[in-house]
C-alpha cells in the first residue's frame, strides 16, 4: 500500500506587482508546483491520474464560467 502524501499544499504569495511581466512567470511556477502536488496526493490516495486530470479539466472549465458570468454581471 503506498502510503498517503499530506494534504497541505502550500502556495506563496506573488513577489511582483500586479503589472510585472515576470508575475506571469511567477505565477505558472508556483501554481504548477501546488497542481503537481495536489495530483500527487489525489493518487496516492487511490484515484487514477487520468481521473484526476479529466476532474480538474472540469472543476476549471466550470471555474472560469462561473467567473466570466460574475464579471459580466459587474
Amino acid at each position: 500500500m503506498t502510503p498517503i502524501r499530506p494534504t497541505t499544499i502550500k502556495i506563496s504569495a506573488p513577489q511582483h506587482a500586479a503589472n510585472d511581466p515576470y508575475r506571469v512567470v511567477e505565477r505558472e511556477e508556483v501554481l504548477t508546483g501546488a497542481f503537481r502536488e495536489f495530483v500527487l496526493t489525489a493518487v496516492a490516495a487511490g484515484w487514477k491520474e487520468s481521473e484526476v486530470a479529466l476532474t480538474l479539466a472540469d472543476i476549471a472549465e466550470d471555474y472560469v464560467m462561473a467567473l466570466a458570468r460574475r464579471v459580466a454581471a459587474n
